[in-house]
């Protein structure tokens, strides 16, 4: 019996649904990899913003960091703290754009999002093909800003949309197959792909980031941190009166303002991760089934003799260990 072909927009509300149900264990997985992110440049910048401040009385109390080479010294011990930190969440955000995918598998094989561990694992067995897929993928994408290649560029970035759900799900495949399997996977959906995208985008891009914005608003968030990034932003050492000359309004108001914009844009993007990676999951196993099917077809055409033996792509199974751990309690996890 055929499986249905799920529209777009049944799965997108079944993305929010599944991430709706279980938002309090998505949203404490996210934590670290975006708050962490915010910590680490937090303490990046802080402290540096405090020495900058203080060196001439620190100076003045420590005479020795009126050499050059201590005071790079103290600067770069200053920074050290924030930067491991920033890269450690940087690292777990990565991960989670294959581990969400493999809790969403987990969710729909039980009804639960459970054991974050487990599901990380699927990265950390396969570090170094992991670490080549985003190479690549940021290859891609730094030659995609290129003027010239942007039309191109957005075209393949649709079809290379899925190369996540693969590497979790498919084994056996090298980074450059996995651009090629997600790119055969979309072709002759590419509009649908478009659509999903576009809803994925305006709802987590737009609509959410919006909403957020008036709560900060509303709470008098915005205009307090608004105050804190101007007093850091009187220190740096912007240009301000050359860009007033050609009529370019940069100020540190402005910046200030930009700045607790793009601290909002970050947290709801980053915290709305799950609701993206789930979609996708849940658009990869329709359009895999629908390649299943059509392979699986033109081989009984093409055979004259009915073969008790069924054709089926490599694919990775959800791990009976972390079956085995969903009957614990949620407590545990």
């Amino acid at each position: 019996m055929a499986k249905e072909d799920k529209s777009i927009w049944l799965i997108f509300f079944e993305g929010i649904k599944i991430f709706a149900l279980n938002i309090h264990k998505f949203l404490l997985y996210m934590a670290f990899p975006v708050l962490g992110q915010l910590l680490g440049l937090v303490l990046i910048f802080g402290l540096t913003y405090w020495f900058t401040r203080n060196y001439q009385n620190l100076a003045v109390k420590y005479t020795s960091l009126n050499d050059f080479s201590t005071m790079l010294t103290v600067v770069i011990i200053t920074v050290i703290p924030g930067l491991l930190i920033w890269a450690r969440a940087f690292w777990d955000y990565l991960v989670a754009y294959v581990a969400i995918n493999s809790m969403t598998e987990g969710y729909l094989n039980t009804g639960r999002v459970y054991d974050f561990t487990a599901h990380n694992e699927i990265v950390t067995k396969r570090t170094f093909s992991f670490i080549a897929l985003w190479l690549l993928f940021s290859i891609f994408c730094l030659v995609s800003f290129i003027p010239v290649f942007w039309i191109i560029g957005a075209v393949f970035f649709v079809y290379f949309l899925l190369i996540f759900q693969v590497f979790t799900y498919e084994d056996g495949i090298s980074p450059v197959g996995i651009f090629k399997r997600s790119l055969n996977l979309i072709k002759g959906k590419f509009a649908r792909t478009f659509l999903l995208m576009a809803l994925l985008t305006i709802f987590t891009y737009y609509f959410l980031p919006a909403g957020l914005s008036v709560i900060f608003d509303s709470l008098n968030l915005t205009g307090v941190l608004g105050k804190i990034f101007e007093a850091w932003a009187y220190t740096l050492p912007l240009p301000l009166e050359v860009f007033q000359r050609f009529n370019i309004s940069i100020t540190p108001e402005l910046i200030g303002k930009e700045m607790v914009s793009q601290l909002v844009f970050f947290i709801v993007v980053g915290f709305t991760l799950p609701v993206r990676s789930i979609c996708w999951t849940l658009w990869y196993k329709n359009l895999y089934f629908d390649s299943s099917s059509e392979v699986i077809e033109k081989k009984r055409k093409s055979s004259k003799k009915v073969s008790a033996k069924t054709f089926k792509i490599e694919k990775r199974g959800i791990d009976p260990e972390i079956i085995r751990r969903a009957r614990l309690e949620d407590d545990e996890y």
